[in-house]
């Protein structure tokens, strides 16, 4: 698997598509930010499957599960690290950091940023790779 993050606006999606040439391949785009994503399945046919707005989706099983959400979302890892590794397939997931700047002043913000911090930990230890980007520019970082 593969995380890329960084924050807003930094070219993540962008370097995303070129990194993978998503443009001649067949692949699967999940939108965290407008969709709800799915499990893996043994109908899934492309090899490339990215996850956009991991904060967001972070945010949707906070609100769900409460305080079994962790448990949700690296259970949610696992099945689709389990998926990448039975064949030549690639999960690449991408996610704002949130972490630096102002402490919200709201509980349930901070929270949420403490979570997605935990969870971008967990899921940059099971990824083969991590990318951090930065006015485009991307930085191995493992």
């Amino acid at each position: 698997m593969h995380f890329v993050s960084g924050g807003a606006f930094q070219g993540k999606r962008k370097w995303v598509k070129a990194h993978y040439s998503l443009a001649n391949k067949p692949h699967i785009w999940c939108n965290g930010y407008e969709e709800e994503w799915f499990l893996p399945n043994d109908h899934i046919m492309e090899q490339i499957v990215v996850f956009e707005g991991a904060e967001q989706w972070i945010r949707r099983m906070l609100n769900e599960h409460g305080q079994e959400s962790m448990k949700q979302i690296v259970s949610y890892f696992t099945a689709w690290k389990t998926w990448e590794m039975g064949g030549e397939r690639t999960v690449v997931w991408i996610g704002c950091e949130i972490g630096q700047g102002l402490v919200p002043l709201d509980e349930k913000e901070r929270i949420w940023r403490d979570i997605v911090g935990w969870s971008y930990q967990r899921l940059a230890a099971m990824c083969d790779r991590v990318d951090r980007l930065w006015c485009g520019i991307a930085e191995r970082i493992k």
